[in-house]
Formats: C-alpha cells, structure tokens, sequence
C-alpha cells in the first residue's frame, strides 16, 4: 500500500471510493458528485489530502485542514490549546476495511498536520463503532456530542386535502381545511436534537449520536 497526496486525476475514482464508503456508513447524506476543496474561505492555512492506493487503485482518501488564526479564534469547540486541524473526510473502500488502511491514513495525515504547525485536531463522527474505536484508541477525547434522528413529531397530523391542477399556471393547487396550502411537510425528517430527552416528542424511526473528538498531537 502507497499513501501519497491527492492529484486532480484521481477524481474519478475518489469519489467513488467515498461513495462507497458513504453509502454503507452513518454519513450517507454526505455523498456528493463533486469533489470538495478547502482553503482561505473555510478557515484553513494549509490543507491535507491523501489517498491510499493498491496496485494503483485508490483504496482510501483522508481530507484535513490546519486552521488560520481567524478560523481559530472563533473556534467554539477549543479555545487556548495552540493551533487546531479539522479532518474534513475520511473514507475507506468497504471491501477494504479492516485490513488496516484507516489506521496507515490517519497517521500519516496526524503527522502531515503537525508538520504544518497544528497542536491538535478535531474530529467529528457519528456512532460507527471501528470509528469511534479508532479515535478512541489513538487517545482521541469526546468534546461535544448531540443526536441526528430521522422522526415525525408526535403532534404533527396530516392534513387531509385536496389535489387538483391549474390549467392556467399548470401548477398543482393543494387545498386543506383551512383553504389553499403553500407548503406541505413531509416526514419523516432528519432532526438534530441536543438533549435526549428531546426526542420523547417524536416519532424516532432511526437516530445515531453525533461526536466531536479533541486529540492533542505531540511535536516530540
């Protein structure tokens, strides 16, 4: 296995590795056709981006930033620590996992940040256990945390209507109770509930927590 820094020509075969990746994941609503860039504009003074590659596949692909001083002054997550990162992506092929890939990328992107002045990073991740293992293992420690739960509120009822086209506007016309409806919710919805004890109120159909890890990274 190589791990060597992303090229424009891997684009293709990036973004299938993570949509792959993705799509067996929690992160299923982060699958996107386009390849992100980071810089200035996202609070970053230097940017990180690998793949790991086998027999000249990409296997695995790692995105992190070191912060600039404004992105670190208003930082809610850590404050008078040094210079903080972020890992914007992390993906490993699914029939890859396991086989120690995940480990050999982050490590080199850890080394690659401290490198480029960061004292640590923050990491942010939902309830996969390898994940959370990992983090955990390499002395990552949880900051913050909240839940993401796909739910219909308990109070919501709905409405009974009436469907019918406007030939003139060839616009459908939804008309309720209480006359003409703009807008029609649909549920269930993903939510972000920052206590628990919110989500008695809802309907949960799934739900996951949310985490963000702080790991110190030693300039030794």
């Amino acid at each position: 296995m190589k791990i060597r820094p992303y090229q424009p020509e891997d684009q293709e075969h990036w973004l299938n590795v993570v949509a792959l990746a993705y799509m067996r994941s929690q992160f299923r609503d982060q699958i996107s056709d386009v390849r992100d860039t980071y810089g200035e504009e996202d609070g970053y003074q230097a940017v990180i981006q690998l793949v790991a590659v086998i027999d000249e596949q990409i296997v695995g692909a790692i995105d992190a930033g070191v912060f600039n001083d404004d992105r670190m002054q208003h930082d809610i997550h850590v404050q008078n620590r040094g210079r903080g990162s972020y890992i914007e992506l992390f993906a490993v092929d699914p029939a890859r996992q396991g086989q120690g890939i995940g480990q050999a990328l982050i490590t080199v992107c850890l080394a690659a940040l401290r490198q480029n002045g960061a004292d640590f990073v923050e990491i942010f991740t939902r309830s996969d256990p390898a994940a959370n293992s990992l983090y955990q293992k390499l002395g990552g420690q949880e900051i913050a945390h909240n839940w993401r739960a796909l739910a219909t509120p308990k109070s919501y009822q709905f409405p009974r209507v009436k469907w019918q086209l406007d030939p003139a506007t060839q616009t459908l016309v939804l008309s309720g109770a209480q006359g003409r409806l703009s807008v029609l919710p649909t549920y269930p919805q993903w939510f972000t509930f920052f206590t628990e004890a919110a989500m008695a109120d809802f309907d949960v159909e799934e739900v996951y927590q949310e985490r963000t890890y702080f790991l110190a990274l030693s300039h030794n």
